[in-house]
């Protein structure tokens, strides 16, 4: 489950990307995901993005499991081309049980989502530069070659090749050429009104629905290290759940068929600040 963004303090976390950021339960259960969750959740004066609201009853939400009635918008750009028919004959399924325990199902249009993935791509990275920066081996953190009498740079520059894994290294450096001068509005900046976009989309989608759903991922689960030496294939299957975050609302993924390790996504309204 992925909370509202401010919604679980994220005090004592390594920051990777501030505007993105939010820790969440991971549970076997929707219920064992509510306790946990009321349990994290609430205002914390230490992590001055967390809200200061009361956190909602999801714990008696999850223990009704009442959808009479409810309205559940189906995101058109989130399945079709590219989309296993595997993945979305499981959906289907999912869709036909809610309608048989009374939800109403409606499509909803958010034509913003498909410049999703490239903006969070530029985001995410930019700020992780930003953050990361401060891992340089003289404050906290790991050290690496201060012997021999090698300067401060130099056992900066070993700590971070030897701290920061490729994927880690590989956000950093793009991140720090979107902000890099001359690129930060064609990129940085342009990736944010892209945002701005997206949080419409959801907006105007539940004007229609009280929930948006939709597969997680376009695929099926791959196996562990099968695509590592492709990462914009590794990126693609984030496409689902990338607009989520963008947006900071709530977002949760539960299985959906049990050999194709398939799982289906629910999304909620923001959870308003006050």
């Amino acid at each position: 489950m992925k909370p509202t963004y401010g919604g679980v303090s994220r005090y004592g976390l390594v920051a990777f990307s501030s505007s993105l950021d939010q820790a969440g339960p991971c549970a076997r259960t929707v219920l064992d995901a509510a306790l946990l969750h009321e349990t994290i959740a609430g205002h914390d004066p230490k992590d001055s993005t967390s809200i200061n609201a009361p956190v909602p009853a999801v714990v008696a939400a999850a223990k009704s499991g009442n959808v009479k009635g409810m309205k559940i918008g189906v995101i058109k750009e989130l399945q079709g081309e590219g989309y296993q028919p595997g993945v979305l004959k499981r959906f289907n399924e999912s869709l036909e049980e809610l309608a048989k325990l009374g939800a109403e199902i409606v499509e909803v249009s958010c034509k913003y989502f498909e410049y999703a993935l490239p903006a969070y791509y530029l985001i995410a990275p930019s700020e992780c530069s930003s953050n990361l920066a401060r891992f340089d081996a003289m404050r906290y953190g790991i050290r690496v070659g201060d012997t021999d009498g090698k300067s401060a740079e130099e056992v900066m520059n070993l700590t971070r090749e030897v701290g920061f894994g490729r994927e880690v290294k590989r956000r950093i450096i793009l991140g720090t050429y979107a902000l890099s001068s001359g690129y930060y509005d064609a990129y940085y900046g342009s990736a944010q009104k892209v945002r701005t976009l997206i949080k419409r989309d959801f907006d105007n989608a539940f004007m229609s629905a009280d929930v948006l759903v939709s597969p997680t991922a376009p695929t099926t689960a791959f196996k562990i290290g099968d695509k590592v030496d492709d990462p914009l294939a590794m990126y693609l299957n984030d496409i689902a759940t990338i607009p989520v975050n963008l947006a900071g609302i709530g977002g949760m993924s539960v299985p959906s068929g049990l050999a194709e390790k398939i799982h289906f996504q629910l999304v909620s309204k923001l959870w308003r600040r006050q």
